[in-house]
């Protein structure tokens, strides 16, 4: 997904304006090996100091934390293949124990499966300054009053100001084309001529970072729910809001056509008069430390789209500790996503654009726009992405599903343009990302692709869902007959849509545009919610803070 969205959309969206990505001005040192240490299940564990400044080595190091599971056939091995779960702000390390699971045989048996944890993020040198998440949560997602609205900026700016304070010297150096570079450094590190990799959701941007960077270096790159990073800011937040309307119709459709609330009537009727009656009176919740108001209920729904168990099902996508505590998935998120765009400084500016927004996706819109608010008070300088050319690169697989919410079918279609030696991958279905969740025509093309190096028929198109965008009739939007109108808090993703705990599976997305609040969660939230995804609802989350 592209980088998580705003936390009010914040909570999860996700994804990006970008200058021409250019070559890294240094490298970090090869490092001839490194020390793999036993840390369960049959991985092993590492850790890598990398510049955080290639240009500027004065500046000093940060440390990656890497995880591997060792080729059961090392005599045969290919090489090390690297994966991420996509976010920004996901953990690819957790992602890879779920993931290796999931992957054919073959290839846990020809390749060492690798994955790093993103500077930022993670088991890596990571950012926590989350100490006000519950209340960004807990904000109205689509703020109607003048008090309203300052009542988001002022929530918005005290968190923002968390990070600024205590990171001061770190937020510059978190984009995504530092993250290209230690990628470089990582495979010189495990001692791989060519780096081998598939990349989910805001995945797929650090890959086609790197492969603008490091076009020769690549033997095969999967890319799968691709951002597009031509496009600026706006852009990406109101084409995500879109993805996630389109994903939410269906949904609804599905459950129309399956009569899925009985005699409680059509389901775009419940979910409203729910949401109208959250505005006005939250919902108590007694096993829980709050009750469910309008910003969790909005959480909620992006996660499971329709469920009692509101607060039960928010903190999962935050990835709530048993003891109230919040990892750092949301500042990470927000972290990568601006620094590689560029966005409006004025916080009026987001009124606005809730007005905007919410005249093309009147559900998912203004959520975007509350949630990318926090962009306008990150104090990190920018250094956008650009779309990638890879000019010199092998053939790149790009995987692009039809109803994918957090990053749009429009996307990849657009990256699949751009880069030169690309062979798009069509699936024609529902949720975010596709690739090792199941279905044998895209499992099969892309294995023996990443095995042999065949690549796919050009025009290839797996399942038998929704066609393209371009060929399906609009469904017009539900909304409320009172003054607000339903807005759920997206995030990018964030870091899926599979039966695997993952963001591969819906990434990642994760939430993608102006990523922000909740943005991040998709990804891990992508653990939980990847299975609930596949109807979109939490295709949102992630799309709000996941590119």
């Amino acid at each position: 997904m592209r980088r998580l969205l705003p936390l009010l959309l914040i909570t999860i969206a996700l994804a990006t304006a970008l200058l021409a990505a250019g070559p890294a001005s240094a490298q970090a040192p090869a490092q001839a090996s490194l020390q793999w240490n036993d840390c369960g299940g049959g991985f092993q564990c590492s850790n890598l100091s990398v510049p955080l400044d290639y240009s500027d080595a004065s500046v000093g190091n940060i440390k990656l934390a890497l995880i591997r599971l060792p080729a059961a056939d090392q005599s045969g091995k290919i090489g090390s293949l690297l994966v991420n779960p996509g976010g920004p702000g996901g953990s690819a390390i957790d992602f890879l124990r779920l993931w290796a699971r999931v992957v054919s045989p073959q290839l846990r048996d020809k390749f060492d499966l690798v994955a790093f944890d993103p500077r930022g993020v993670g088991y890596s040198q990571g950012i926590n300054c989350h100490n006000t998440l519950q209340d960004l949560v807990a904000v109205p997602p689509d703020p109607q009053t003048d008090a309203q609205w300052e009542a988001a900026q002022e929530v918005t700016k005290t968190f923002v100001d968390e990070c600024a304070q205590k990171y001061p010297k770190l937020l510059n150096y978190l984009g995504t084309k530092n993250v290209a570079r230690d990628m470089e450094s990582v495979r010189k590190a495990l001692g791989d001529s060519k780096l081998t990799y598939v990349g989910y959701s805001y995945g797929t941007a650090i890959g086609q970072v790197y492969a603008d960077m490091y076009p020769k270096n690549i033997r095969a790159m999967v890319l799968d729910g691709a951002l597009d990073l031509s496009q600026d800011f706006n852009a990406v937040n109101k084409q995500q809001a879109v993805g996630f309307e389109r994903a939410f119709q269906a949904y609804l459709a599905d459950c129309r056509q399956n009569d899925c609330f009985g005699d409680r009537g059509d389901p775009a009727t419940v979910i409203n008069n729910l949401m109208k009656q959250v505005d006005k009176q939250p919902i108590p919740a007694p096993s829980a430390d709050r009750p469910a108001g309008p910003g969790e209920l909005v959480t909620a729904l992006a996660s499971a789209l329709y469920s009692q168990q509101f607060i039960q099902l928010t903190d999962q996508y935050l990835e709530r500790n048993s003891d109230g505590s919040y990892p750092d998935l949301i500042e990470a998120n927000m972290a990568v996503n601006f620094v590689d765009e560029e966005c409006p400084k004025d916080p009026k500016t987001y009124r606005q654009l809730a007005t905007e927004y919410g005249q093309v996706a009147p559900i998912f819109g203004p959520s975007a726009a509350v949630s990318g608010m926090a962009c306008a008070y990150w104090p990190a300088k920018p250094d956008p992405l650009s779309a990638p050319s890879a000019k010199g690169a092998p053939p790149i697989v790009i995987i692009d599903t039809t109803n994918d919410p957090a990053t749009p079918y429009e996307w990849g279609l657009a990256v699949s343009k751009q880069i030169e030696s690309s062979i798009l991958i069509t699936h024609r279905g529902n949720g975010h990302t596709i690739y090792a969740q199941g279905d044998s025509c895209v499992d099969g093309a892309v294995n023996a692709y990443l095995l042999n190096l065949t690549a796919p028929k050009k025009g290839l198109s797996c399942g038998n869902g929704p066609p393209p965008p371009s060929e399906q009739t609009p469904v017009a939007s539900p909304t409320t007959n009172g003054s607000a109108t339903p807005t759920a808090k997206a995030s990018n993703t964030s870091e899926a849509a599979t039966p695997i705990p993952s963001e591969t599976v819906s990434a990642t997305g994760d939430t993608s545009s102006s990523g922000s609040n909740l943005t991040a969660i998709v990804l891990v939230a992508v653990f939980v919610s990847i299975a609930l995804a596949a109807a979109g609802g939490l295709a949102f989350w992630q799309w709000r803070q996941a590119r």
